[in-house]
């Protein structure tokens, strides 16, 4: 097997697209980036992009935007564990610093064995994940309410939800941080509210618009209004919408500690895919136990 670098983004895409293509679900990150950061310059540290190939074939992509996780993925899981160690030995040669990874979650876990045996690192578990997707929607048991895209007004409390839901995941920002977040989700028209009564109850967003597919993410209820079923409403109708838009199918990642978002939704009609996994790497506790 070879690693192959490439450049620049158009250069990977080039090489990956059908690649990529093949399974458009599970590469939906990797895609999204490829095709959102296509004509992005970079001023200071370059994406880290390549592949490993067997036979000419590309078994293994890897993708690093900064300063976000080093992206992984196979199509064969076996190719891909055995592509593994070659990466690993690209980016110790090349002196290359990984910080986190999402993947694939065996892909995932065998480079994380190798890589913080290497660098006498130790793993931690950010998330758990598995990747549902739809086709066509299950329409949840009726309730009031309608969704709405979510304007400049809605601003007033957003960012708290946006603030409260990053919490409950690990995926932590600043106030600061969320009110930007909102604010870019509410211009793009990609965030969503569901109100019933004409007060906003739940919350989803659209993100990732590929190329057959597009995602749903940033689902959240405020704690005190959760089993009421309107996290269920939300995302079966912006579900219905975006395969309304033209899309072929929708995903979305669940957090598997997580069992009462898988069950609500399978029961609209979300499909698994496959478990992928997010790791960080952090150095080893020097402290002796007390």
């Amino acid at each position: 097997m070879e690693v192959t670098r490439y450049s620049s983004i158009p250069a990977f895409y080039a090489d990956v697209e059908s690649f990529l293509l093949s399974q458009e679900d599970r590469a939906g990150i990797m895609l999204g980036n490829s095709l959102r950061f296509k004509d992005k310059v970079w001023e200071e540290e370059q994406p880290f992009l390549a592949t490993v190939k067997k036979d000419g074939e590309i078994v293994l992509a890897a993708m690093l935007i900064p300063p976000y996780a080093l992206l992984l993925l196979e199509k064969d899981e076996a190719e891909g564990l055995a592509a593994v160690p070659h990466l690993i030995q690209y980016l110790i040669k090349e002196d290359y610093a990984i910080h986190k990874i999402m993947s694939p979650k065996a892909v995932g876990k065998a480079f994380s064995k190798e890589w913080t045996t290497a660098h006498q690192l130790e793993e931690k578990v950010l998330m758990d994940l598995r990747l549902y997707t739809l086709q066509s929607v299950i329409q949840p048991a009726a309730r009031p309410g309608k969704l709405r895209k979510a304007t400049q007004t809605d601003l007033t409390f957003l960012p708290q939800w946006i603030l409260e839901m990053t919490e409950e995941t690990n995926q932590l920002m600043t106030f600061a941080e969320a009110e930007e977040y909102a604010k870019d989700r509410v211009e793009s028209e990609f965030l969503f509210i569901w109100e019933e009564d004409g007060r906003p109850v739940s919350m989803a967003a659209k993100t990732r618009p590929n190329i057959k597919g597009v995602s749903v993410n940033l689902v959240y209820t405020p704690r005190d209004l959760r089993g009421r079923g309107y996290a269920s409403a939300c995302v079966a109708m912006l579900s219905k919408y975006l395969l309304n838009e033209g899309f072929e199918f929708c995903t979305l990642y669940t957090d598997l500690a997580n069992p009462t978002s898988n069950k609500i939704y399978q029961n609209i009609g979300y499909q698994p895919v496959s478990d992928f996994i997010e790791l960080k790497f952090n150095q080893k506790s020097t402290e002796s136990p007390v």
